[in-house]
């Protein structure tokens, strides 16, 4: 365990055996979880599919949330993942999380991202420059 750790760390644990060693690890890096989870659950909850960008991208900042609460020992079920994406999308995708919701479809988060890329591809294109499109016109 030691030939991993940080100089400074393996410092302060040399002197310890193996069980006493993780109890102090423990106990150092265990606020830093609790700041960390409290974070990642706060940024999960409040993020938003921002103008332009592509569900695919969200979905995937969306799953790294979903992978960090896990991997903090905090896992989250799959209906409330479903519904906390269908609710992060933009007003684009209004029309499927209604029809969604009205057929409880019940998918996983793979499935709904494989539903969602085809809707996208049928939303109409918003041009990135709005006054290139005067000029044309």
């Amino acid at each position: 365990m030691l030939l991993t750790m940080d100089l400074e760390i393996k410092r302060n644990l040399t002197h310890l055996g193996a069980y006493d060693m993780l109890k102090e690890l423990k106990a150092m890096f265990s606020k830093q979880a609790e700041q960390e989870l409290l974070q990642t659950v706060r940024e999960f909850h409040t993020c938003k599919q921002e103008e332009g960008q592509s569900v695919s991208t969200h979905l995937l900042k969306m799953k790294g949330y979903i992978d960090n609460l896990e991997r903090l020992g905090q896992p989250v079920g799959q209906n409330l993942v479903v519904s906390l994406i269908l609710v992060s999308l933009n007003k684009d995708f209004d029309s499927f999380v209604q029809n969604y919701n009205m057929h409880g479809m019940g998918k996983t988060v793979n499935e709904l991202h494989a539903m969602l890329k085809p809707h996208e591809d049928t939303l109409p294109k918003k041009d990135a420059n709005p006054a290139l499109h005067a000029i044309r016109a």
